[in-house]
């Protein structure tokens, strides 16, 4: 009798609780890259829209391993050019600061179902800087406010320079970009 009563009160509570679970559509599955439920979730070169915060970290080595940092902006034009102003700060046997604005930037979209999976170069053109700097991109939904960058060169750092250091021969930078204002592209 105490089983069939306990049974009939867990019933009762599923059944009470059943109106507050019913209105939960969300679907939860660790491959749902998309920040939202629904919707078209294709990417293109136009996700990347816009000027977005950038920030990254990791180490480079120059014959002595020291920590970078790069904060600062990227302008994304929607078709596959993008221009920025950053900040690198260098640390290994003395600290360096220096800027870097440049204007003919690239990125290009390699895979379009979600996440998006996009390509970025960076070219260092400022006095004490040369070479450039290439990145992958995960963009996480199609509304494009937001994405993960790692530096990708595989070791091909031909002629790399950050603030006049002698040239990098390795380099790791991990960060990511956020939409100033709440804007991104989104999609087509």
């Amino acid at each position: 009798m105490m089983r069939k009563t306990w049974l009939t009160g867990l019933a009762f509570i599923l059944l009470a609780a059943s109106p507050a679970l019913a209105g939960h559509s969300r679907t939860h599955s660790l491959s749902d890259w998309s920040d939202e439920g629904g919707g078209d979730d294709t990417f293109s070169a136009a996700t990347l829209n816009g000027t977005y915060v950038f920030q990254a970290s990791g180490f480079a080595d120059d014959s002595k391993t020291g920590e970078v940092a790069v904060l600062g902006t990227l302008t994304f034009d929607g078709v596959g050019a993008v221009s920025g102003n950053l900040i690198f700060t260098r640390g290994d046997n003395a600290q360096a600061s220096c800027n870097d604005t440049f204007t003919t930037g690239t990125y290009s979209i390699t895979s379009a179902a979600g996440p998006g999976l996009f390509t970025m170069m960076i070219p260092l053109t400022g006095g004490s800087n040369t070479g450039s700097i290439n990145f992958g991109v995960l963009v996480p939904s199609t509304d494009g406010n937001r994405a993960q960058a790692i530096q990708n060169d595989n070791g091909s750092l031909v002629g790399l320079t950050i603030c006049a250091a002698p040239a990098i021969t390795s380099l790791v930078l991990k960060g990511s970009l956020k939409a100033l204002g709440g804007g991104g592209g989104g999609g087509d």
